[in-house]
């Protein structure tokens, strides 16, 4: 058997499958390989709301972002998902 745990939805959805197979067990994580981040949200977790020079920093991220295509009609930045390993035991 297996946990699926999809992080594309919000709250995340977890399900439980094929389980009468007991001979293997583990989880499958089920992702989108981007996501999407407003630029506002970036400076709230920073606490650099004012720190000018973070914020020109940011600014220059974000108009790179643009040329490339890589924001959205709403503005939010595109991020490409990685798995953390660095709490494996």
């Amino acid at each position: 058997m297996y946990l699926r745990v999809d992080i594309g939805k919000v709250p995340p959805v977890v399900e439980l499958c094929e389980q009468e197979d007991f001979t293997a067990f583990k989880v499958c994580v089920a992702a989108p390989s981007h996501a999407w981040v407003e630029p506002a949200e970036l400076t709230a977790v920073a606490g650099r709301l004012d720190d000018a020079a973070w914020q020109r920093r940011l600014d220059d991220m974000i108009s790179h972002a643009r040329t490339n295509g890589w924001l959205d009609d709403r503005g939010r930045i595109r991020a490409h998902l990685e798995l953390d390993r660095s709490g494996e035991t």
